[in-house]
């Protein structure tokens, strides 16, 4: 079994501090020293490497007998890549090769990042390692301490960002006989002392003057857990950790023409109201996503490549990354990326586009830029669709009554959204109007006429007159009314007829 020195304990924490300061050591640590049964690491997996990602999944098991002495569990990927060493003296290791005391503690978490701190920590930069070299390159940890479930095992997925286009990341030669960790330090020592070794072959003095800056390729790349006990006895990532094969990351991803961007998608985009001030950080809605990239994003490991048209510009997320991060809103369960909106882009309409690591376009929105839009005017419309409402299918033909319901229905749907442009409003009162203007009339000459009542002399069945029939009615009374006259008049004619009759017979008879 080996053990962890001081020595190396020391090479760590100049490691740490040397590259962004993302994990810490403490030499004075109790490590567990003993069995681990059957507690380990399975190999790492890589997948969806992009230019500046990738994602880490593996296997882990804790011991039975361990386990209920567990108090917190750590899973962690290590990464350094240094392209040139300048040695100032002889490394002189004391002990064997040691664990990594990371203490999983300390650093920026992922959502503190800003702008400055991501090149800190991720950017390329020189800076002496302990007192035994300049080196220049690469080097820190991914830690997340809240992925254990309590579970004796299971498998974890740790997304890496920092990463550099088209770099070869991995592992090189560690200490002679090693197991599956040389201590990420140690291998920065071993790489000195070789280039001191060149420049001074006796040694004498265990100096190196005569050293220059050289160019080297010196990687770590690690995936493992540290395990910290009830008791304040841990064990160490390096304990556990497994090498990560070799992996090369992808070109520095270009945009897909404006004039490419496909009519139609899976995924949809929205930008709350489709606006977005420049210089400051637009929330974009994403709609739609596959099972896949859903669990991806879930996971928080889900990165794409943001841009900004007419002429494409990359955006940034508003940590300084290079790429957006899907992520799941806590409030609302929608999935969203944040993107920072260059403070020099002009005014006016543009369009968001975003693609994956393989440079498909996934989906892309209009959105406006500048100054807030007016607000939207929604009177005619709701005038429009309180109007055409009125109206009744059954005076209509179906061929035209058809479309217009089609258009009331899509009218009453814009009149509803809250987020409808006064173009989509403009354009919905136009829908409706033309479809109510191309209304036809249903025919109705062809009905069957109602027989007449007889009894009413053929008054069509009514007993009352109304409307129109009326002054029809009035005048039948008043042709009666002269009737009856006409009858009188006779009638008195003829009693005086009657009368002339019975007076000429008596004057007859006294003759």
């Amino acid at each position: 079994m080996r053990r962890f020195g001081k020595a190396m304990a020391a090479l760590a924490v100049a490691a740490c501090t040397l590259f962004g300061g993302v994990a810490t050591a403490n030499a004075d640590e109790n490590y567990y020293e003993g069995d681990l049964g059957s507690t380990k690491v399975g190999t790492p997996a890589v997948s969806d490497v992009g230019a500046h990602t990738a994602n880490v999944s593996f296997d882990y098991q804790i011991d039975p007998s361990i386990l209920p002495k567990v108090q917190s569990v750590c899973f962690a990927v290590e990464v350094m890549r240094v392209t040139s060493i300048k040695p100032i003296t002889y490394a002189q290791f004391g002990g064997s090769p040691g664990y990594s005391s990371m203490s999983c503690s300390g650093g920026t978490s992922g959502g503190d990042l800003t702008s400055g701190s991501y090149q800190s920590i991720f950017g390329t930069k020189t800076r002496p390692v302990y007192d035994l070299a300049y080196a220049t390159g690469q080097a820190f940890v991914s830690y997340d301490t809240d992925k254990w479930n309590h579970a004796a095992s299971g498998t974890v997925q740790m997304p890496v960002i920092g990463l550099q286009p088209n770099t070869t990341y991995g592992n090189t030669d560690g200490y002679p006989n090693d197991d599956d960790y040389t201590d990420t330090q140690l291998k920065l020592g071993l790489e000195s002392a070789r280039l001191c070794k060149l420049a001074d072959p006796t040694g004498a003095s265990f100096a190196c003057s005569n050293a220059y800056d050289q160019p080297v390729d010196v990687r770590s790349l690690y995936a493992g857990m540290r395990i910290v006990l009830k008791d304040g006895s841990a064990i160490s990532f390096g304990q556990t950790a497994k090498p990560i094969s070799d992996f090369t990351t992808k070109a520095e991803p270009t945009a897909t023409p404006a004039e490419a961007l496909p009519s139609k998608t899976d995924a949809k985009l929205d930008v709350a109201n489709g606006h977005a001030e420049p210089g400051q950080t637009a929330r974009v809605y994403v709609d739609n996503l596959k099972a896949e990239a859903k669990g991806k994003a879930d996971a928080n490991s889900l990165f794409w490549n943001a841009y900004i048209y007419s002429e494409p510009q990359a955006l940034t997320g508003p940590n300084g990354s290079p790429f957006v991060q899907v992520q799941k809103e806590a409030s609302t369960g929608k999935y969203y990326f944040d993107a920072v909106i260059p403070a020099d882009l002009p005014a006016g309409e543009h369009k968001i586009s975003v693609q994956d690591e393989n440079g498909t376009v996934q989906a892309w929105t209009p959105v406006t830029v500048g100054d807030a839009p007016a607000p939207v005017d929604k009177s005619k419309l709701t005038a429009a669709v309180d109007a055409a409402g009125k109206l009744a299918e059954k005076d209509y033909t179906a061929d035209s009554w058809t479309p217009f319901a089609k258009a009331l229905a899509d009218a009453k749907a814009v009149a509803a959204k809250q987020d409808a442009s006064q173009a989509d409003v403009d354009a919905a009162v136009k829908a409706l109007a033309d479809a109510q203007a191309g209304l036809k009339k249903a025919d109705t000459s062809n009905a069957k006429p109602t027989k007449p009542n007889k009894t009413n002399n053929g008054n069509n069945g009514s007993t009352k007159p109304s409307g129109d029939n009326k002054s029809a009615a009035d005048g039948k009374k008043a042709g009666l009314a002269r009737t009856g006259a006409s009858v009188a008049a006779v009638a008195g004619v003829l009693v005086l007829l009657v009368a002339l009759g019975a007076g000429l017979k008596v004057m007859r008879s006294r003759r």
